[in-house]
């Protein structure tokens, strides 16, 4: 696994009459996959300082936690995290939970975070992590800026006809935003009217985006079994038609146990529908340096 920094300073080997040095061509924004949903994405000559934030943070250890009700007894996370937890947090100067599920924040997140930590949050999540004791949280109504980072909450529909607040009716898109780089994090999202109007309304440049085609496989008092609570790969494949110039980072396989789609089926169907342009499925602790996705 490359560190952060490292995939953005292989390029700075070429030979030139006059090379420019690593912090010159080194990309401003480096984008971290970890594992599921959880992304850390270093931000780069912030104020002249780095700043980090650590989206969604899953950290416990390879089947230690239970899994998620009404589908296989599989216990989660189901693949080891490929990064050292304490270092993980250490570096993260901030934490943005999408949601408060298990999937998104899990008991070891719950933990092992120092309750000082300053995290984001959508209004609907604000009284249970003060009643697990975090104190420092930033509640995301609409916009907040935040060392030059503007990061707006757009609303989202975790399944067909989700009505009311979490666990499963509303849920929460996330823009991050600079002067120069444009993030949209979807979130456990379905692509509806809402997070289209969303993309639309944002067009960003690079789109974290929630698969996995998670659902209930069993007659459960919430939803019919079957019903995605995340993005599909036709979806996906409707999110690079309706964004063109977008690309899509895909994310939220192969770690939780309610998960149907894997990396492997995605990059099968990525490759089938000649999307690999638009499409980019990485691997657990994959950097990716935000300059680079956009040439790509």
């Amino acid at each position: 696994m490359l560190p952060f920094g490292a995939l953005a300073l292989l390029g700075c080997a070429a030979t030139g009459p006059s090379p420019k040095s690593a912090a010159e061509t080194a990309s401003a924004v480096e984008i971290q996959f970890i594992r599921s949903a959880t992304v850390a994405i270093k931000y780069k000559n912030l104020d002249r300082k780095s700043v980090t934030i650590l989206v969604d943070p899953i950290l416990a250890d390879k089947g230690t936690e239970p899994p998620i009700d009404f589908s296989n007894t599989n216990k989660n996370p189901t693949i080891e995290l490929p990064v050292d937890k304490k270092q993980l947090l250490e570096s993260a100067d901030a934490i943005l939970i999408t949601h408060y599920h298990p999937d998104h924040f899990d008991l070891e997140a719950e933990r092992i975070v120092p309750r000082d930590t300053l995290i984001f949050c959508q209004p609907y999540d604000e009284a249970r992590l003060r009643e697990k004791g975090f104190s420092n949280l930033q509640v995301i109504d609409r916009t907040f800026t935040w060392k030059g980072i503007t990061i707006s909450r757009l609303l989202a529909r975790h399944h067909e006809g989700a009505v009311g607040a979490p666990p499963f009716g509303e849920s929460s898109s996330y823009s991050l935003q600079t002067k120069k780089e444009a993030l949209f994090f979807t979130g456990d999202a379905i692509l509806d009217d809402r997070l289209r109007a969303a993309l639309t309304s944002v067009r960003p440049n690079v789109i974290v985006a929630n698969t996995g085609e998670c659902q209930f496989t069993k007659e459960n008092p919430v939803l019919t079994p079957g019903t995605p609570m995340t993005l599909t790969v036709g979806e996906l494949k409707e999110m690079t038609q309706l964004l063109p110039r977008s690309k899509v980072v895909a994310v939220h396989m192969d770690a939780i146990n309610h998960c149907q789609l894997t990396k492997d089926g995605l990059r099968k169907y990525v490759a089938s529908e000649h999307l690999k342009g638009s499409i980019v499925v990485p691997t657990e602790g994959d950097v990716m340096a935000y300059d680079a996705l956009m040439k790509n």
